[in-house]
C-alpha cells in the first residue's frame, strides 16, 4: 500500500521508493561478488577484504534501512518505523514540521516526546508533509 492507498480506517503508508531498496540489494550482491572473487587469489592484502567486507555491510545496513521504514498515517496520530525503533505521536504532540530543501529534501518532524525524519526518497512526501501541517494544525513560519 502506498501513501494514495489507505484502508476502511482512513490508514495511510509512506515508504520510501522501493527503487532504493532494489538498488541497494543489487550493490550488495556485486560487493558479494567482488569478495568471493578475492578469495581466488594470492597475496591479497587484508585490507583489501575489510575494504569489499565494508561495502557488503553498508549495503545490507541500507537495504534493511529502505525495506523496513514506513511511516503509517490514522486517525489519531503517526508511527514512524525506523530500522531499529517505532515511535508512535499523536497529532496533538506534533509542534512543528522542518523542511530542509536542497537535492534531497529532508523533513524533520519535532513533537513534544522527540523528532524522527524522512526525505524526499519516500513515495508521495510532499502530500504527507500536506496531511501533518493540516492535521497537527501547524501554520507555515
Amino acid at each position: 500500500m502506498t501513501g494514495r492507498d489507505s484502508d476502511v480506517d482512513g490508514r495511510q503508508v509512506f515508504r520510501p521508493r522501493r527503487v532504493l531498496a532494489a538498488c541497494m540489494a543489487m550493490a550488495g550482491l556485486l560487493w558479494v561478488a567482488v569478495l568471493l572473487y578475492l578469495f581466488r587469489f594470492d597475496g591479497v592484502p587484508m585490507k583489501t577484504f575489510l575494504s569489499a567486507g565494508f561495502f557488503v555491510l553498508f549495503f545490507a545496513v541500507s537495504l534493511i534501512y529502505y525495506a523496513r521504514t514506513r511511516i503509517v498515517v490514522d486517525s489519531r496520530g503517526i508511527t514512524y518505523r525506523g530500522m531499529v525503533r517505532t515511535r508512535r505521536f499523536s497529532f496533538a504532540d506534533i509542534r512543528k514540521l522542518d523542511v530542509l530543501p536542497g537535492p534531497v529534501t529532508v523533513y524533520a518532524i519535532r513533537s513534544t516526546w522527540g523528532f524522527v525524519h524522512f526525505t524526499s526518497f519516500f513515495q508521495h512526501h510532499q502530500r504527507l508533509a500536506r496531511i501533518l501541517v493540516e492535521r497537527a494544525g501547524l501554520a507555515p513560519s
